[in-house]
């Protein structure tokens, strides 16, 4: 499950549970069709990410122009971060 707010130009994305492929077209929503600078996704209530969540970050990340100042990552979990670490994912994204 996915929620969303924009607050001054900038899109707040709080995935809750786990960042899978059977919510791709939910997360999709969340970020497409709307106008922001930066997006900021929390993660503290999501306990995994399988390799579709991964892919869904990075479709993310190309939307955005392949900028890694443009997404910040934050209250991983240290499963979560171990992931990211293990795929560079700290070369990728803004990790907080």
């Amino acid at each position: 499950m996915v929620s969303s707010e924009i607050r001054d130009g900038v899109l707040h994305i709080k995935v809750l549970n786990a960042l899978t492929v059977d919510i791709f077209n939910e997360f999709e929503t969340a970020y497409s069709k709307k106008k922001f600078d930066h997006i900021v996704i929390d993660f503290s209530h999501c306990n995994h990410i399988d390799s579709g969540g991964l892919g869904m970050l990075l479709q993310l990340r190309n939307r955005m122009g392949d900028d890694r100042n443009k997404i910040t990552l934050k209250n991983l979990s240290d499963e979560i971060l171990s992931i990211f670490e293990v795929v560079k994912f700290e070369k990728l994204f803004t990790l907080v």
